[in-house]
């Protein structure tokens, strides 16, 4: 659909203006009038959720929405109530919100009307029924629990906190708390693995191996934020419950007012924000750097190391701050980047619009294995259809897949909550292929260790593993496990191999020259033509390497785990338009494909067969 001039592109664009001012009272009334039209709904609901910074609390405690939102609640005592009970019951749906606030607004608005002027009682009644249905959307996708208090902030002119405050008050606050979560994996050797809702005592060292977590620190202070850690990574509780980054990478957004607010401890220094401020951190034993989003920051680089004072950074800069052996400190200033973050973007970031021309431009490729994701067939278990040529190769649904709709088009989400994946019952091919392609779109969640898609043996092998003959892979850095420390971080991985091979997986194996993005949708696919193994990435060729070993025959198809038996090796994220082709299709093919979906491509790479 064309968005120009369209009344859906206005809806979004006083949507996008909410997040920075606060919108005029008739941009109020047209935002309403749009909310309500034909599709409105919808596309206001998959914009707020591309702008949330994480997959369950959002950016609609920007300054202006809170104040359209907390006011909202404070009209509704009864509805906060009712939002309080359910904290932790999870997602509240639209529909049970909005009854609230309708019950609500006519003794809201009588018991305002005792002790405040018809005038005043009418604004607010008034402000709240403009307001109601940013409510009903935000509960339908946000977790209230991260609804209640991000909220009820006050804003910089209503705070009365100061430094004193700060210093008089800081014992009680409350202790650091785990709020929201993706699907995390906790290191087993005896570190805390924390829970929801309940306090880390100081002293406490956390260990993220895969995954992204949302602490809450400092809170009913002016020091009050929320810390997301992106995994693999550690931190440490301090004895003030001020965090320190060990390893890895994190966001911080402090709630409060004030100056100097909140700390965090890095090997190369202290790291000191504002309230009202946002920033990234990415820090190891020798080097740290500073993202600075909004607010304010100073850096204190420890003194022993690096002669340097104070080092202060404007909003859109960063700071790299590094130890090399030999050659001493140095300090790099950049410009700041919230996309090095994976979570500065929801899941809903980057819709996937696939139409028809897509598909057709598919299926002209004649693929033997064609998923996409529209539907489910059949009763339990419930089977994506093979629109592809191959007989009997449909996915069978395995565990609780979620799905996630962008615009006519819908995918699967896997990994996120509950175990889900697919398979296939049938084995494919019926015998030995020197060339093949494997076409997909692949939208990893976060940075971690999951198996994307893999061909293994049927045959299970008695300590409970199968045999690949094919994987694809996302990968991380891993802190944690030595035997994989070397491998490059945060990459696609190819692997093909035939069954029962001596040699060991890292001879077949291809790692995509550069990174993946998160929360992006990427179109990826792995071939193999004679002896060439070969790895695309949104049309550029990404990896290759000799490799004369054929595909083996009669084997299955696995998307989204590593073995059908177990979660291990679980792929977080995003999936759709699985094709399987039994030849390796030219580049020129895949770039129309790319093209049919509504993307650009990058003028191409020097193929040496081509």
């Amino acid at each position: 659909m064309n968005m120009d001039n369209h009344p859906l592109q206005t809806l979004r664009t006083l949507i996008v203006k909410s997040q920075s001012e606060s919108l005029s009272e008739s941009e109020i009334a047209e935002l309403n009038e749009l909310i309500c039209s034909e599709g409105g709904a919808a596309e206001a609901a998959a914009l707020i959720d591309q702008l949330c910074a994480f997959s369950d609390s959002g950016r609609l405690d920007s300054l202006p929405m809170a104040e359209v939102l907390s006011e909202a609640f404070s009209q509704a005592p009864a509805l906060d109530r009712e939002l309080s009970g359910h904290r932790d019951a999870g997602l509240t749906t639209a529909s049970h919100v909005t009854s609230l606030a309708n019950s609500n607004e006519t003794s809201s608005t009588t018991n305002a009307e005792s002790s405040r002027s018809p005038d005043t009682s009418s604004r607010h009644s008034d402000r709240w029924t403009k307001a109601y249905w940013w409510v009903g959307l935000a509960a339908s996708h946000l977790l209230i629990a991260s609804l209640a208090w991000s909220f009820a902030k006050p804003s910089p002119s209503q705070s009365t906190f100061t430094n004193e405050f700060i210093a008089q008050h800081s014992s009680q606050a409350k202790p650091p708390q785990l709020v929201s979560m993706t699907a995390c994996v906790w290191s087993s050797s005896g570190d805390l693995v924390p829970t929801i809702g309940e306090p880390i005592s100081s002293g406490e060292i956390l260990k993220l191996v895969e995954g992204i977590a949302e602490l809450r620190i400092g809170e009913d202070t002016p020091g009050e934020a929320l810390v997301r850690i992106e995994g693999p990574a550690s931190v440490s509780i301090g004895v003030d419950g001020q965090i320190g980054l060990l390893q890895g990478s994190m966001t911080a957004k402090t709630l409060g007012t004030g100056s100097r607010n909140v700390t965090v401890d890095t090997a190369i220094g202290r790291i000191i924000v504002d309230g009202q401020s946002s920033i990234g951190l990415v820090s190891s034993e020798s080097e740290t750097e500073v993202h600075l989003f909004t607010g304010r920051v100073s850096v204190e680089p420890n003194q022993a190391a690096f002669n340097a004072s104070k080092i202060f950074l404007e909003e859109g800069e960063a700071v790299r701050l590094s130890l090399t052996p030999g050659e001493g400190a140095s300090v790099v200033k950049f410009n700041a980047s919230e996309a090095n973050f994976v979570s500065a973007r929801s899941p809903g970031f980057d819709p996937l619009n696939i139409g028809e021309r897509y598909v057709d431009a598919v299926l002209e490729s004649q693929p033997s294995i064609y998923w996409r994701f529209e539907e489910l067939k059949g009763e339990f278990p419930q089977f994506v259809k093979n629109q592809g040529s191959a007989a009997g190769m449909d996915a069978t649904v395995v565990g609780i897949p979620s799905w996630r709709q962008y615009g006519k088009n819908r995918v699967a989400e896997l990994g996120t909550s509950t175990s889900s994946a697919f398979r296939t019952l049938q084995p494919w091919p019926q015998e030995p292929l020197d060339e093949y392609t494997i076409e997909m779109w692949v939208k990893p969640q976060l940075f971690h260790h999951g198996e994307v898609l893999c061909l293994h043996d049927v045959e299970e092998l008695e300590d409970g593993r199968y045999q690949h003959t094919m994987m694809l892979e996302t990968t991380a850095q891993h802190y944690f496990t030595h035997r994989l420390s070397d491998s490059p971080a945060n990459r696609f991985r190819f692997v093909h191999r035939q069954l029962g091979a001596s040699q060991p997986i890292s001879a077949t194996s291809l790692f995509s020259d550069g990174q993946y993005q998160a929360r992006v949708w990427q179109h990826v696919v792995a071939a193999k033509k004679g002896d060439r193994q070969i790895l695309w990435v949104d049309g550029q060729l990404a990896a290759e390497r000799n490799n004369p070993v054929p595909l083996s025959p009669n084997v299955q198809i696995l998307v989204g785990q590593v073995y059908p038996t177990s979660v291990y090796r679980k792929f977080v994220g995003q999936i759709d338009e699985i094709a399987i082709y039994d030849r390796c299709l030219s580049l020129a093919e895949l770039r129309k494909h790319i093209k049919a979906a509504g993307r650009s491509v990058a003028p191409a790479q020097v193929m040496t067969s081509e």
